[in-house]
Formats: structure tokens, C-alpha cells, sequence
């Protein structure tokens, strides 16, 4: 069981972009209006993930320093330069298909009106009701491939932005440094390394663990609690025990 934990914006942003993008992916391919609807939900999260910000050129400043970085163990012995060379190609590839696109990933959605209406709507509990939208209500009675042709249309839009996000998550989380912890009375405390930026916590428990941790992380100080909820209907608990765990620290440049 993995646990993760964004240590600043950037990769709390792109953290976001990949699970509202995996939630649409998810209802996309359901054929009930109430799979349409929830895809719908989620194409406005993503909207609403991306917000106002730069989001490619975020991405082109992060996957340039990918690149930098892979670009210099090139000189080091024991590198698989056939499996490096492939993943530098590709985050060039993806770098010019950045800077050729136009404007920002879902921008032409941000202006479509029935997206726009179902938004204001959604806002109010239980606003989004039939009788609140009757246009969407008359559209979701359209036929399964007709919904589904015009979801992946929508969506296709943040195609390139999805292969991004995923190349990017996955080079972070590939390059850790790993540990075997243990947590002496459910905390553990470390002082971080100034000279290695981290950008990503990944903590891994046993699959049949019953605790989650709370992580708070500054420049200087790793703090992890670890803790347990035996009733949902209380509030949770720090665990006393010992608890051993794996630390990765992950993005290290």
C-alpha cells in the first residue's frame, strides 16, 4: 500500500491533473446517462484543476530539466543507453508538440456553453436536476456511442497534457532514493537533504496495514505520523506501536 506526498506546487499540480484525468478515463466507457454525467464532473475538475495558471509552460520547464538531467548520465558506465536514448527522444518529441500547440490545454471548453451552463449549475446542490438543464437532459437521452463519440472529443483535447503529466509523474517517481524506516511509537522524524532537491514522498506500508501517515515537510524537517481510524465515526488516532515502513524520496536531480 503507497502513499504519496507532493513536496511543493508543481508536483502537487501535476499530482491533481493525473487523478482528475484518471477519474474521466474511469466513467468515460460507462453507457448509463449517470456515467455520462460523472464524466462531465470530472472533464469541469479537470477545467477547474488547470485554473488560470501556465500550465505548458510548466510542463515545458519540467520536461526540459528531465531532459538536462538524462542528458548527463549519459557518461556514467552501467547506463542502459538504448532505454535512455528512447526516453530522451521522447520528452523532445513531447517538448515540440508543446511548444507547437496553441494557447493552453481545454481552452476552446472553457467558453462552450453547455459545459458553461452545467457548471453554474452544478454549483447549487442538486442545481444540475433535469429540470434545471433541460438541454443536457435532452442530449444525455441520446444514444450511448453518439454521448460517448462527443465525451472523447472533449476530452481528446487534453491528450497531449495527459501524455505530459504521465511521462513526468512517472521519470519523478522512478528516481528515488529508497529506505527501510521504522516509526518508534507510530513517528518518525528526519532533517532533509538541502543539497538534494526532493519533490515527491512515496510511503509504502504492508498491503494488509490499517494505518495511513500524516506528513508534514518543510526545507529542513520530514515529520511522519502514522495513524488509525478503528471507527469511522471517530476521529482518527495516533497508532503507538512500531510501525516499519519504505521511504522513497523521489525527484532527486
Amino acid at each position: 500500500m503507497h502513499f504519496e506526498h507532493p513536496l511543493n506546487e508543481r508536483m502537487r499540480k501535476f499530482l491533481r491533473i493525473e487523478f482528475v484525468l484518471a477519474q474521466a478515463r474511469h466513467t468515460l466507457h460507462g453507457r448509463t446517462a449517470w456515467d455520462t454525467r460523472a464524466t462531465l464532473s470530472h472533464l469541469l475538475e479537470i477545467l477547474d484543476t488547470l485554473g488560470r495558471g501556465d500550465i505548458k509552460g510548466e510542463l515545458i520547464a519540467e520536461l526540459e530539466r528531465h531532459s538536462l538531467c538524462l542528458e548527463r548520465l549519459r557518461q556514467r558506465e552501467g547506463v542502459d543507453q538504448t532505454q535512455l536514448g528512447e526516453v530522451v527522444a521522447r520528452l523532445r518529441q513531447l517538448l515540440d508538440r508543446l511548444h507547437g500547440f496553441p494557447g493552453q490545454p481545454g481552452q476552446a471548453l472553457r467558453h462552450h456553453d453547455l459545459l458553461s451552463t452545467f457548471r453554474q449549475r452544478a454549483a447549487i446542490p442538486g442545481g444540475a436536476a433535469p429540470f434545471d438543464l433541460p438541454a443536457l437532459h435532452c442530449w444525455l437521452q441520446q444514444p450511448h456511442e453518439q454521448r460517448q463519440s462527443q465525451l472523447e472529443s472533449w476530452l481528446g483535447q487534453f491528450d497531449l497534457l495527459a501524455e505530459c503529466v504521465d511521462l513526468h509523474n512517472r521519470l519523478v517517481r522512478e528516481t528515488a532514493r529508497r529506505s527501510q524506516e521504522i516509526a518508534h511509537q507510530g513517528c518518525f522524524e528526519q532533517s532533509m537533504d538541502a543539497d538534494r532537491a526532493c519533490q515527491l514522498l512515496r510511503i509504502s506500508l504492508a498491503a494488509d496495514s490499517r494505518l495511513f501517515p500524516e506528513v508534514s515537510a518543510g526545507r529542513h524537517r520530514l515529520t511522519i505520523r502514522f495513524m488509525h481510524q478503528p471507527d469511522l465515526s471517530q476521529r482518527v488516532v495516533l497508532c503507538r506501536d512500531n510501525v516499519p515502513f519504505r521511504l522513497a524520496c523521489c525527484g532527486i536531480s
